[in-house]
């Protein structure tokens, strides 16, 4: 319910002339929501003399919308017999002095009320549910649980869509010249400082590359056609990175816990025992029939008690989750963290891997496939926002990455089905197996927003232990030149390549 106090400090928020609060069209649009929304919901009669200060903030905040100065919408306002006896209210809303955190308490007020309302877009929805589950009115268990199911996913898109918006409009809102925006710089400071990101467990990639690794809040996709190694690289990646140590002056990863990194690996093609293997095998340079002769016999090892040594030296674990293919979505995905973040910390999240985006579902169904690859994409990049955490996946390349021969013969126009996975992501990585030496991957950086792009690399693989080996080459594209992407790598130093993301 909209209180009085609550309407006298949303006059004093928009009109006072003494306000330090920067104030601007989407704050007017804020409060016009948020008024909106409690018409539509508030069963409770409001007072005659309440609904008569809620009409004229409504007038008033679709007034100041249209840049309307607030000397003018005073005079407007007061000449109407309708609102004349708020003449005084209004003079003491704009003149008089006013303290800065009062203002601060009503402006989280207002934001605070306008996220209600987005969360409960689908309100009548969820109270149909509700009611029929009271009531016993539903017609079937089958189409109760699907319409809670539905519901339920329906509101935590609603979550991650408004503090997406929440997100965007604290950072798009900023007078270079009258606002103070140390703030912003230290947003800035926190989110490009190298100690941050997430390493990808190569060095050379990090350093030349990227920056430092995976950086929160950006969506990571490999694309590869099948067989291409898809899944290796994002193994690889995990193990790779869960072995090394953070730096010291991190300021993102808790310093004071036994676990201070947590990778969370969500796999869709791959059931755990096979995820479980791929992280063995390449971690202990074995061979799948090693591997099977050390774990069976009268002797086996102790498989957990070496891989959990190795982990603890650095203080992190991988969790791994599987899910048959396309039975969760990004919202389910947000279940996995959760849980996750109940028992380490959200902090101590270091990045979610998945294996891989076009086996996830999508909560809104479209006609068209693309349409729900595209909403998909664009859900894991709202959830790598939400969670300020890197979300690295994997994609399936078009047909023609099966004719690749070499690296600079791919582009991100190969993307399968949808180029709105390319536009919604913040690094796309392709690959493609060379078509007569099975040891060698051709990748390419085809698009990157935080470091070089157009860069060429050939990888030397073993698939028979599922690790990437090493690179042959890395160079620039020859449509693109960049000598400073040029090098040879040592194929034994693959170690020292960080960030490959394919």
């Amino acid at each position: 319910m909209i209180t009085e106090s609550f309407l006298n400090s949303c006059f004093s928020l928009l009109l006072n002339k003494k306000s330090t609060v920067k104030r601007s069209k989407a704050l007017y649009r804020d409060v016009l929501e948020v008024i909106t929304f409690s018409d539509q919901k508030d069963t409770v009669d409001v007072p005659i003399s309440v609904k008569n200060k809620l009409d004229l903030l409504k007038i008033i905040s679709n007034m100041m919308a249209e840049n309307k100065s607030v000397e003018n919408i005073f005079d407007s306002v007061v000449f109407s017999e309708k609102f004349k006896q708020h003449k005084d209210f209004l003079d003491m809303m704009i003149n008089d002095e006013v303290n800065s955190t009062v203002f601060q308490s009503t402006l989280e007020q207002v934001r605070l009320r306008k996220k209600i309302g987005a969360l409960f877009k689908n309100y009548d929805e969820l109270d149909k549910v509700l009611t029929s589950i009271k009531d016993g009115t539903f017609d079937s268990i089958d189409s109760l649980v699907d319409d809670y199911e539905s519901t339920i996913k329906t509101l935590y898109s609603n979550m991650m869509d408004s503090n997406r918006a929440l997100t965007i409009q604290a950072s798009s809102s900023l007078d270079l010249v009258q606002d103070d925006f140390e703030h912003v710089i230290e947003m800035i400071k926190k989110k490009y400082d190298k100690s941050n990101s997430t390493p990808t467990g190569f060095d050379m990639f990090d350093e030349r590359i990227l920056n430092g690794g995976y950086e929160p809040s950006r969506l990571y996709i490999y694309g590869g056609g099948s067989g291409a190694g898809k899944s290796t690289i994002l193994n690889n990646s995990i193990y790779k990175s869960a072995l090394k140590q953070i730096p010291a002056g991190s300021s993102r990863f808790p310093h004071d816990r036994d676990i201070n990194r947590v990778y969370v690996y969500v796999s869709l093609e791959n059931t755990i025992e096979e995820a479980l293997m791929r992280t063995y095998m390449p971690m202990f340079d074995k061979t799948i029939v090693e591997m099977l002769s050390e774990i069976s016999g009268d002797m086996p090892i102790d498989l957990k008690g070496m891989i959990a040594n190795k982990l603890k030296e650095t203080g992190t674990t991988i969790v791994m989750k599987y899910f048959p293919a396309m039975s969760v979505s990004p919202v389910d995905l947000m279940g996995v963290l959760d849980d996750v973040i109940d028992v380490y910390g959200k902090e101590a999240v270091a990045g979610l891997y998945i294996d891989y985006l076009d086996l996830l579902k999508t909560d809104t169904k479209y006609d068209i496939y693309r349409m729900e690859l595209g909403h998909i994409t664009l859900s894991l990049k709202t959830l790598a926002v939400q969670y300020n955490i890197p979300v690295i996946t994997a994609s399936q390349l078009g047909r023609s990455a099966y004719r690749i021969t070499n690296s600079t013969d791919l582009g991100v126009d190969q993307m399968s089905e949808s180029i709105k996975k390319v536009e919604h992501a913040d690094f796309v990585m392709l690959m493609a197996k060379d078509p007569i030496n099975d040891n060698i991957v051709h990748g390419k950086v085809g698009k990157n927003r935080a470091g070089k792009a157009n860069v060429s690399v050939d990888f030397q693989v073993a698939f028979d232990k599922f690790r990437f080996d090493g690179t042959n080459t890395v160079k620039a594209n020859p449509d693109k030149p960049d000598s400073t992407t040029k090098a040879n790598v040592n194929a034994n130093s693959f170690s020292a390549f960080s960030g490959l993301t394919i």
